[in-house]
């Protein structure tokens, strides 16, 4: 099989990739062995260390740059799993991680894999009812923060979690909330004091390594369990779809909150490549700025960024150095892929993906295989993937339905919902996982996004489910009802709209809007605000009530 750091003169045929390709192969680019237990951290950083290598290259968002070697990483990741277990946690527990891109939030996550710990990522976007949600879901003993994002955390955390605080140097950490009965750890005071001598944990891949949430059209966030396989299950997207080599500079734009950064990072860090990451959320001119100074030859990120990038204009691109692009979190316009084949002369190749399926189709890089732009592309060498109806069973050419997928037992990526054996069966149509996306495929083979099968918003990369949203419109005093649909929006993809019906004597005002957005904005966090808002005297719905968000959509 054809290995992420191997360049490839001669591409072989989509049919050749296909047929040639072996998950043993895979299991050897990771140093993994058939029926033995693994270790994540071992995997990730302790096994590239020896060799002063560099592993990740961050910059802060005041511009200093840092980089840090695969033999800092297993030292200081070594000593944070030693934290870990001095403050109880033990094997299977689940340690929260709630920081922006600094280097303590890749320290916390393979740390907890070292102490045999389930990460729990949770977006610094999110406002406290969205992190208290996931707290107390996940049963957390421990959530890492940051000073800057400390104040945010609920008012009020579960009596058993731990907080540690980076405050980023020797102050004292700010201390206990309200309703916390012991005072923070200081996360750089507690790594000081521990040991780095431990023998990292080791795991079976099909025990539970990320517990990552995911946005659902009714009812809570659901926790999908991501195996300890999912290094393996994302392998095949790392060769094929980012077709990642040695010597690439590789940026991967998105945060490891979600399941794309956090696969991005630790993919590239398994197989020994560094990764280029930064504090700042990038926009179009950060992004330009840095693919040019840091010579980015790699890069991974969103339709949202690069439709901002094109806006600049066909100039933009001068100087910079891309050899390869991707993209994942929602659909890829056509006029995108064309826009940089034309100017840039680099074809941007859409990577479908989902927290049930990692990353299972794509528009394949190292493969002579044709790009129709905005497809979703091929199943990846190692992954079954068909449109199936309502029954399981795959339908014709172009008719539209269930994105599904046959996890192989070599290289299956999530075990299912936590806490939620009703959930797991409800994804099966048959012998077929879904997980809610609709498609349709042509002649060709080629997977075409026709949109969700529930009411999830597919925002800038962001999965928004419509009833976090819903609840919090409804904490503002003067409203009754509220329903959230996705409108089509240019720029990203999708925004947030929101129909209120008023309590009986209020009446639209001028300031109502900004005090709902306000409201939302304060208690889930600024990507999940409605854009829009438009009052109605009543909602659609059924017989039952259930609203019938379809028909609002149509407005």
């Amino acid at each position: 099989m054809l290995r992420a750091v191997t360049a490839m003169p001669t591409p072989p045929r989509y049919d050749e990739a296909r047929a040639a390709f072996r998950w043993e192969e895979s299991a050897r680019a990771l140093g993994w062995r058939p029926g033995e237990p693994v270790s994540l951290g071992h995997t990730i950083v302790d096994r590239h260390a020896g060799a002063d290598r560099p592993a990740l290259r961050w910059r802060s968002r005041h511009g200093e740059g840092r980089t840090y070697t695969f033999d800092e990483l297993a030292r200081l990741t070594a000593r944070f799993a030693a934290v870990l277990q001095a403050h109880g946690v033990r094997r299977g527990d689940r340690v929260a991680s709630f920081m922006p891109r600094v280097p303590e939030m890749l320290i916390a996550m393979i740390g907890a894999w070292k102490a045999g710990a389930v990460y729990v990522p949770i977006f610094t976007g999110f406002g406290p009812d969205a992190i208290d949600f996931r707290l107390r879901h996940s049963g957390a003993a421990v959530i890492c923060t940051h000073r800057e994002h400390r104040a945010r955390l609920p008012a009020t955390l579960p009596p058993a979690t731990r907080v540690v605080t980076v405050t980023g140097d020797d102050s004292p950490a700010p201390g206990s909330v309200a309703g916390a009965l012991v005072p923070d750890i200081d996360f750089w005071r507690a790594m000081r004091e521990a040991r780095e001598d431990g023998t990292p944990a080791t795991c079976r891949r099909d025990d539970p390594a990320v517990l990552l949430y995911t946005s659902g059209s009714t009812g809570a966030p659901k926790g999908v369990r991501i195996a300890a396989n999912f290094l393996m299950a994302i392998h095949p997207h790392l060769v094929f779809g980012a077709d990642l080599r040695s010597g690439d500079a590789f940026w991967p734009t998105g945060d490891p909150g979600w399941g794309y950064g956090l696969v991005c990072y630790m993919g590239a860090l398994a197989l020994g490549l560094p990764v280029h990451s930064h504090e700042a959320a990038p926009t179009a001119e950060y992004c330009l700025a840095q693919l040019r100074a840091q010579q980015i030859t790699n890069l991974a990120t969103t339709p949202t960024l690069l439709r901002s990038v094109m806006a600049l204009g066909a100039a933009a691109g001068e100087g910079v150095r891309l050899r390869r692009a991707s993209s994942c979190g929602e659909p890829l316009n056509a006029q995108v892929v064309r826009f940089f084949q034309e100017h840039w002369s680099v074809t941007v190749r859409d990577q479908y993906g989902s927290s049930e399926f990692g990353l299972p189709v794509g528009n394949l890089a190292p493969i002579d295989m044709a790009v129709k732009p905005g497809s979703m592309g091929l199943p990846l060498p190692g992954c079954t993937m068909a449109v199936v109806d309502d029954d399981g069973h795959e339908v014709a050419t172009d008719v539209v339905g269930h994105v599904g997928m046959k996890p192989h037992p070599e290289g299956y990526y999530s075990l299912g919902y936590w806490n939620d054996p009703g959930r797991d069966r409800e994804g099966y149509r048959g012998e077929w996982l879904t997980c809610g996306d609709l498609a349709r495929r042509d002649a060709d083979g080629y997977f075409w996004f026709e949109g969700r099968a529930d009411d999830v918003i597919k925002s800038a990369g962001y999965r928004i489910g419509p009833f976090e949203v819903e609840s919090a419109i409804l904490k503002h005093d003067a409203v009754a009802e509220a329903a959230v649909v996705g409108k089509p929006d240019p720029l990203r993809g999708q925004i947030v709209k929101a129909f209120v019906v008023l309590k009986p004597g209020r009446a639209p005002r001028g300031g109502l809007e900004g005090e709902i957005v306000d409201v939302v904005k304060t208690h889930l966090g600024r990507h999940q605000y409605p854009r829009e808002i438009e009052f109605l005297a009543e909602l659609p719905k059924t017989e039952t009530g259930k609203i019938q968000r379809f028909l609002l959509r149509r407005r």
